[in-house]
């Protein structure tokens, strides 16, 4: 009876029995893989760990660390309850945090003091906040901070902080929940923590693959796409202009082809760090995929200051490699278009600047072009005569003809010319 009340009272309790109450109201949201419990591995499922929270929350006992019960109506099924639970605390799979109504810690794990490099002691009493922060994902802008999660009073669930300041890089995953008194008072939070370096790193790690060219260490071909999207979204409004630069080496098979594929690869990154050396920190550099590179400048329309960096492009990357104790040289064809006046979409864009590329190439290489209105109508003329084509030969519309080559000294035919007339 006096557990049953002392359970029904907690604040007739400890300091350390409330807060281990509180704690282990949360064990069932975090299964262990295996505790110790004195020299019993103790490996419970989900189910077995809300009967055990059942069974055991009313009787946890009040005392000292070391497990021995302070009172002799403590069962052993309620001895085992503390034991795991601190148990839980120390194997480092969880732990357990609570605050009171201004958000200060009144209770918190010693694996967390340590882990931010403090004395648990240290930590009671200061805002919960103040030593975490939330991790954000790339380009999360939400105005969501620790703070005001706190302040809303409600649960949540699962999310990622780390600490604030200094220490190893760990990382964390923590839920809580609002607790009231029997006036529906806010009191506070009691809640849960799981470490969740490994899984976070590797969140990461397939994001930056998902975003990042794994060869150069440049945005690819998605992430570029999606940054000039967002950039010409954001600029469409004010007219803000943004350059796009396409840029195609030249001579890169034959790199490919002598040297073999591993070779060409190391010259690709070498590539890349020229180009990073010759563009400020305001430009945006991402590899396309095999030999083609792609430069975005926000806020840039000038077309001399756009013509000297691609000078400058030109010479650096045109400047000899050493490659597996080879020496290559190749070239850099670049085109160039400027939003809004050649196009508001990326697809407009984008377009622009293989039309102004093609043109490049076609010039003799190693140079580059700006798109233009003329370069637009030349290719539409040419994917018409290309379509036009091949109707014709669907149509049985070309056919052969023989023409006489006939010598002027004495009329006679000497030859004749194969022609085929549409």
């Amino acid at each position: 009876m006096a557990a049953a009340r002392q359970a029904e009272n907690p604040d007739n309790a400890g300091t350390d029995e409330r807060e281990w109450r509180r704690a282990y109201q949360f064990l069932h949201h975090n299964r262990p893989k295996a505790f110790h419990c004195g020299d019993r591995q103790i490996m419970p499922n989900q189910n077995e760990v809300q009967k055990f929270v059942a069974k055991s929350i009313g009787g946890l006992l009040r005392g000292n660390h070391s497990g021995k019960p302070a009172h002799s109506g403590v069962t052993g099924a309620e001895q085992q309850a503390l034991l795991l639970l601190r148990d839980y605390e120390e194997s480092g799979q969880g732990w357990f945090w609570s605050t009171d109504a201004q958000g200060q810690i009144t209770y918190i794990s010693e694996s967390v003091a340590s882990a931010i490099g403090c004395n648990r002691d240290e930590l009671l009493g200061k805002p919960f906040y103040n030593l975490f922060t939330l991790e954000r994902e790339a380009g999360d802008q939400s105005s969501r901070t620790l703070p005001l999660i706190l302040s809303a009073t409600k649960s949540f669930s699962d999310l990622p902080i780390r600490a604030a300041a200094g220490g190893a890089e760990i990382w964390w995953t923590i839920s809580g929940r609002p607790q009231f008194d029997a006036q529906q008072q806010f009191t506070g939070y009691r809640g849960n923590g799981v470490d969740a370096t490994v899984r976070l790193r590797s969140e990461r790690d397939a994001s930056r693959l998902a975003l990042f060219d794994s060869l150069t260490g440049l945005a690819n071909r998605h992430r570029m796409a999606q940054q000039l999207v967002t950039t010409l979204k954001a600029y469409a409004a004010a007219q803000r202009p943004c350059a796009v630069m396409m840029i195609d080496l030249d001579h890169f098979k034959q790199v490919n082809d002598t040297l073999g594929h591993p070779a060409g690869d190391e010259l690709l990154k070498q590539v890349a760090q020229r180009l990073q050396s010759v563009c400020d920190k305001h430009t945006v550099i991402g590899r396309l995929g095999g030999d083609e590179f792609q430069i975005m400048l926000p806020d840039v329309e000038d077309r001399g200051r756009l013509g000297e960096l691609a000078k400058r492009i030109i010479a650096i990357v045109s400047q000899p490699y050493t490659v597996e104790g080879s020496r290559c040289v190749i070239g850099a064809s670049i085109g160039i278009a400027v939003a809004p006046y050649d196009g508001a979409s990326s697809e407009e864009l984008i377009r622009g600047t293989d039309l102004a590329l093609y043109a490049a190439k076609g010039g003799g290489r190693g140079q580059f072009r700006f798109y233009s209105s003329d370069l637009h109508a030349s290719a539409e003329k040419r994917r018409r005569l290309e379509e036009d084509l091949r109707d014709a030969l669907v149509q049985d519309q070309i056919r052969l003809n023989y023409q006489p080559i006939v010598s002027a000294t004495n009329d006679t035919v000497i030859g004749v010319e194969a022609l085929m007339r549409w």
